[in-house]
């Protein structure tokens, strides 16, 4: 029962029928409900990796100019609305054996964890990410999450939770969504299958749950619920969409169930399955991929007939730098959507955004050469105060190791950490 008057936990749950619903940051879960009160609560610091394979036209994507001054370039343009919270960064590399020609399995083994990958078998080293859960896992039911766009094929992923265990990523939303909102973070098939025959919703399952905490909190608080909820519906909602089979007329057709055919769809979709996770302080720590490495993704919706990994050896063609230059702006349309849901969000007088550091980013540069310098790096969010965006910020050179970034975003989360993989030392010029 809820109590009028006693606030609530942090870490509340609604339970039922299989689900277990976590909630958003409600005014009713600081002690005193005042606005002060809201603004004064410690914020939570939320630390994500995006992404996005095979690199960029470069003369398309870096910026004209520096520091706060700058010009957006064509493939940064998407991002425009944003300006002011996020950094784009120039200079960082992820090859720490500059002996060595670049390749997939080196770019994709080093970009998280600054390690160089042991011929012949998996070994590497921690990645940032599970540095950030041992801290910020401990106070979420999911200590990190790994979800992508498609398999990661050959390669593992760039995750790596020890030297010699890398970790799976999950490219089915409905597998997602049931393991978010099932009960303990696991799917109750039983519950799963009730549902789905009865068409049901698994919100029906804790409305009588939902309507008796509506009735014990204030106007703001309700409001925030409800556009949660409806967030939550509308997920639901594009998932069973996308898991209906297709026509009779076309037997010989297979679709993953739950999976969107459209990339863009997908990305979307697992977007807003990320914007829940935070929302409700489900993770503090994820990873999303865009796409495997070395992906021969097709982008039709471009009007692009060739496969993703065919335009990025382009050999500075221009048709293929063309189709790369395009792709690299839908990449940046579908990550501003991404900031657009997490800026909407508010928390304690701030937003969900304001609150997260996101780095997105390739792990190539120039992907016909396999180049992991001077990679194509933006810094979102504000860490809760101690980022400051709006600016371009080159580094000299381009062997500064991207590292350096990991261990300047584990300090502003509260995450101090000493050394990463090749890291040399924290990166400046980041702070207010």
């Amino acid at each position: 029962m809820f109590v009028t008057k006693k606030h609530l936990p942090r870490r509340t749950f609604l339970r039922g029928a299989g689900m277990a619903l976590g909630l958003p940051l409600l005014d009713a879960m600081v002690p005193a409900l005042t606005a002060d009160s809201v603004t004064a609560a410690a914020p939570v610091r939320r630390l994500g990796f995006i992404y996005f394979p095979l690199g960029v036209d470069q003369d398309r994507w870096r910026p004209a100019g520096e520091g706060a001054d700058y010009q957006f370039s064509e493939a940064l343009a998407p991002l425009a609305a944003h300006r002011d919270k996020f950094l784009v960064l120039t200079g960082l590399s992820s090859d720490p054996d500059r002996s060595k020609p670049g390749f997939h399995d080196r770019a994709m083994a080093s970009f998280m964890t600054g390690c160089e990958p042991t011929k012949g078998k998996v070994h590497v080293g921690i990645s940032v990410d599970q540095v950030a859960a041992r801290t910020l896992g401990s106070e979420t039911q999911f200590a990190s999450l790994e979800l992508a766009t498609e398999d990661t094929g050959n390669l593992p992923g760039p995750v790596f939770k020890s030297a010699t265990n890398p970790l799976p990523f999950e490219k089915n939303p409905r597998m997602v969504f049931e393991r978010l909102f099932g009960e303990g973070g696991r799917i109750d098939p039983v519950a799963a299958k009730a549902r789905d025959a009865a068409d049901r919703s698994s919100l029906d399952g804790v409305a009588g749950r939902i309507s008796e905490l509506k009735a014990e909190l204030g106007n703001d608080d309700r409001q925030k619920l409800d556009e949660y909820i409806d967030s939550i519906r509308d997920v639901e909602r594009r998932i069973d969409v996308a898991m209906k089979k297709p026509p009779a007329d076309l037997p010989e057709t297979e679709r993953p169930p739950g999976i969107p055919d459209a990339w863009p769809d997908r990305v979307r979709l697992m977007f807003d399955l990320q914007t829940l996770a935070l929302q409700a302080d489900l993770t503090r720590v994820w990873t999303f991929l865009y796409g495997r490495e070395a992906t021969s993704m097709s982008f039709p919706h471009l009007d692009i007939s060739m496969g993703h990994h065919e335009i990025s050896h382009h050999n500075f063609e221009k048709p293929k730098l063309d189709a790369l230059a395009k792709i690299n702006v839908n990449q940046a349309e579908l990550f501003a959507y991404f900031l657009d849901k997490l800026d909407a969000i508010k928390e304690g007088g701030s937003t969900l955004l304001d609150h997260s550091l996101i780095m997105y980013g390739s792990n190539l540069s120039v992907p016909t050469s396999h180049s992991q310098r001077d990679l194509p790096i933006l810094l979102a969010g504000g860490a809760a105060g101690r980022v400051a965006g709006g600016r371009y910020i080159a580094y000299p050179g381009d062997t500064t190791p991207l590292t350096n970034l990991y261990l300047t975003m584990l300090d502003k989360v509260g995450v101090p950490t000493e050394k990463l993989g090749d890291s040399t030392g924290k990166l400046n010029r980041l702070e207010v």
